[in-house]
């Protein structure tokens, strides 16, 4: 008998936990590849929302909910009794932080994994694999190669002033420390927008001493909703033999309401068979549903935590937070601060703020992301957008449809890029199962090109790869 090293590569672009949970899968199947983590921020296994400072910043799913292990229910769970909360219950709202660090426990447990401290800013195919350029000089040759990128910055707001964006009032960036630094603490901020990046900002104002007021500036003039408990509904409030119509399918859900469900238990019902149900919908129709009902689902869907909805309600009922309804004309810069002007029902009206924050959330328009690595696989024809503009363009596994309408052979996509198709793909419960299937697509791809005495190991346990290929 003798041994061997893997000979081939699998580069996973992205170190949040789209990639850290599809590197874990792959060790855990036992894959026989060199798998290899490729991001420039060295916190591997946080990504943009885990890698809050705040631990005010919590989970919008109970602890009992969020597990990144579909087999194991209960491991995120028990992990946080173990090593944050002995008292937690399946209830329990924790800090996205802390489900940070589990993520990255997860990382610790695979063993050989590589990470790679760089950006990937552009991939050419190469015979039967491909070549990553990183930023740092380097090339990288890999066999197969998984698209985690995350979320990106916010698409760029219209009527934004060179003189507000160079004068610092207006801060693109939600997540960035600068965003925050240099504030009045009694001086008005204004938010643009007012979903759950919004209420994530209030509370990071407030823990950071702001005291002034903050302004949520909305179209639609609403935060999300909370969460609350309710007697769960035992099949979906919209049956899968509804006709494939955003009328139908609503007409269902009020018919379930009616008739004595509980909003959010009508909802959340709906959990399993959502991407289901979109992906039926003819694209006209899915048009329909961004244009005028995309806000509505985001509100009712991505609820807050009771402790935070708490906050936000409390403020806006001692007037320190307000809403202003209305679409959002210009910032520009003036000796009072930034002067905000909106447009609500044909009137314009105008307030200044001592900041104003993009709240709006990440932009999904993929081919006008300044992304280096996103511009030149849509220039090389390497990847599409979805049918409505947005994300990448996936086949059911994941892999990304080029510029010919083919699957590609090398090139694979799961988390928010799959909102290209989807209309679930940013919370974990759908990241986790893509995680898991696109580990087992990319394992299948591997085994045949080893002969070994030994099957792919499989399972609820954690199995650790020793890096050793045994060959007869």
């Amino acid at each position: 008998m003798t041994t061997r090293k893997p000979t081939t590569t699998i580069a996973i672009i992205g170190g949040g936990v789209s990639g850290t949970l599809t590197a874990f899968h792959l060790v855990r199947q036992g894959t026989p590849a060199r798998v290899i983590l490729i991001d420039q921020r060295p916190y591997f296994g946080l990504g943009l929302a885990y890698s809050t400072p705040s631990l005010r910043h919590l989970l919008n799913v109970p602890a009992g909910k969020i597990t990144a292990l579909p087999d194991q229910p209960d491991h995120f769970l028990n992990w946080l009794r173990r090593n944050h909360d002995p008292a937690a219950t399946e209830t329990t709202f924790a800090p996205r932080a802390v489900f940070g660090r589990y993520i990255q426990s997860l990382l610790k447990s695979t063993s050989p994994l590589e990470q790679e401290i760089a950006t990937v800013v552009d991939v050419r195919l190469q015979d039967s694999g491909a070549v990553l350029a990183l930023d740092n000089g380097c090339e990288l040759r890999a066999d197969l190669i998984v698209l985690a990128t995350g979320n990106f910055d916010p698409a760029p707001l219209p009527g934004i002033t060179m003189a507000a964006s160079d004068s610092a009032l207006y801060r693109h960036n939600a997540w960035a420390a600068e965003t925050y630094e240099a504030l009045d603490p009694d001086a008005p901020v204004a938010l643009i927008g007012t979903g759950l990046t919004g209420v994530d900002v209030v509370l990071r104002l407030r823990e950071l001493g702001h005291r002034g007021r903050i302004i949520a500036v909305s179209r639609h003039g609403v935060f999300p909703n909370r969460h609350d408990d309710y007697t769960p509904l035992s099949s979906s409030a919209i049956p899968s033999n509804t006709p494939a119509t955003c009328v139908a399918y609503i007409r269902a859900l009020h018919a379930a309401i009616r008739g004595g469900a509980e909003w959010r238990a009508a909802i959340d019902s709906l959990r399993e068979t959502t991407n289901e149900l979109w992906l039926r919908l003819p694209v006209e129709e899915k048009q329909r549903f961004r244009r005028h009902l995309q806000r509505r689902w985001d509100v009712v869907r991505h609820r807050m935590a009771p402790p935070i909805a708490d906050v936000i309600e409390s403020e806006l009922r001692n007037g320190t937070l307000e809403i202003r309804e209305g679409h959002l004309t210009s910032v520009d810069a003036s000796p009072a601060g930034a002067h905000i002007t909106l447009r609500a029902h044909d009137e314009s009206e105008s307030f200044y703020a001592d900041r104003v924050i993009n709240c709006t959330g990440p932009s999904m328009n993929y081919r006008r992301i300044p992304s280096p690595l996103l511009q030149n696989l849509f220039k090389r024809g390497l990847v599409t957008s979805g049918p409505l503009g947005t994300g990448f363009h996936c086949s059911q596994d994941g892999a990304v449809i080029d510029a010919g309408g083919h699957a590609s052979k090398v090139i694979f996509n799961l988390g928010p890029g799959r909102l290209g198709d989807l209309l679930e793909s940013i919370a974990i419960p759908e990241i986790r199962q893509q995680a898991v299937e696109l580990a087992s697509v990319l394992a299948d791809r591997m085994w045949p090109q080893c002969v070994l005495p030994e099957k792919r190991v499989t399972g609820t346990a954690t199995t650790e790869l020793t890096g050793e290929l045994v060959e007869a």
